[in-house]
């Protein structure tokens, strides 16, 4: 190689270099939908074209409702050719159950759950990519809400908790349409997907234009933010402000034991019309036949009864441990003193 070449092969990458935003990140993406939902594809799309570096590591199955499940000691099996993103991308039976997408280097499967394929990104993927921890995970954005008490059920959320309890700035985005969308190139730009992704590149950027008030941080250490998108119109989603609200109890759904599933309409509606003992998921408040499932949640600062109105999109700050309040604790020690003093 010349003399003339390299000055030009330097002088160019310096102008990439240039190119990119000082404020540029490196973000996990990370979901409980699977590696081919269409949200997770247009975020990441977004976010590159708005000078981040963005990689997905997520399930390559639809995993949601699994939690913050993980099978300890238990090698990822290989791919039966049954999952959705299997089919998807055309992957038989038999092929590695950590992969990528072989059209594009940057999308990583994992054949296990959210929080297994969440803890690839940070421990393997990150650190093949940019040799470091992200600046950020970002899990989802969710095919469907999650607030309040089915939080904890969701692998969207749990995914949250695992990169704070990592010290690692986290958000948990998930939007009201439940629809299961298959990514596409030819995905139209005026899709609900990319409306999502828009949102939450637009928070994305409101916490690095704002580092220097959180002591050059994104986020204070070990604190994250759920954020939930409400239904809104087609072409709307740009005016919907952001809202601080709380986690609260009140949520759509929480889960429920039936005896007999026939007996939920949920399931009843899904094709699971069964006479046999299960969980589903009750409409939150309501009453089943020898229990309440969830006490009406009516605090105006709740997230779920903010989605409900349908006026913003909600920030629930989040830590990753579940400490109880002061006033609890002390409450706690004055019944158990005389056993733990």
């Amino acid at each position: 190689m010349n003399s003339l070449t390299t000055t030009r092969l330097a002088l160019g990458l310096c102008a990439a270099l240039a190119a990119l935003p000082a404020s540029a990140l490196n973000i996990l993406l990370c979901n409980d939908d699977g590696i081919t939902a269409a949200n997770i594809r247009a975020l990441k799309q977004k976010l590159m074209a708005a000078g981040h570096s963005a990689v997905i590591a997520a399930p390559i199955d639809n995993q949601s409702g699994r939690g913050g499940y993980i099978s300890f000691l238990a090698p990822i099996p290989a791919l039966t050719g049954n999952e959705r993103g299997a089919k998807a991308l055309g992957l038989l039976a038999g092929t590695a159950g950590v992969g990528t997408d072989a059209s594009d280097a940057d999308v990583s499967y994992v054949n296990g759950t959210p929080v297994a394929a969440c803890l690839y990104g940070i421990d393997v993927l990150a650190k093949k990519k940019w040799n470091a921890q992200p600046d950020l995970v970002i899990s989802g954005p969710n095919e469907g809400n999650n607030t309040g008490a089915i939080n904890t059920s969701s692998g969207t959320f749990n995914n949250l908790i695992y990169a704070i309890n990592r010290n690692l700035p986290a958000l948990a985005v998930s939007d009201a349409t439940t629809t299961q969308v298959t990514w596409a190139t030819s995905l139209p730009t005026t899709h609900r997907a990319f409306e999502v992704a828009d949102l939450v590149v637009k928070l994305v950027d409101g916490l690095v234009a704002n580092k220097s008030k959180a002591g050059g941080l994104l986020m204070p250490v070990g604190v994250g933010l759920n954020v939930n998108i409400p239904d809104f119109t087609a072409g709307a989603g740009k005016a919907l402000p952001f809202k601080f609200t709380k986690l609260g109890k009140a949520t759509a759904y929480a889960p429920a034991f039936y005896e007999k599933l026939s007996d939920s309409g949920l399931a009843v509606a899904s094709g699971v019309n069964l006479p046999l003992p299960g969980i589903s998921l009750a409409p939150g408040g309501t009453t089943l036949p020898n229990a309440v499932v969830m006490p009406k949640d009516t605090a105006a600062t709740s997230e779920a009864n903010v989605i409900d109105s349908k006026t913003a999109v909600t920030l629930s700050p989040v830590e990753g441990v579940p400490q109880a309040r002061r006033a609890f604790e002390e409450a706690l020690k004055l019944k158990l003193n005389a056993l733990a003093p």
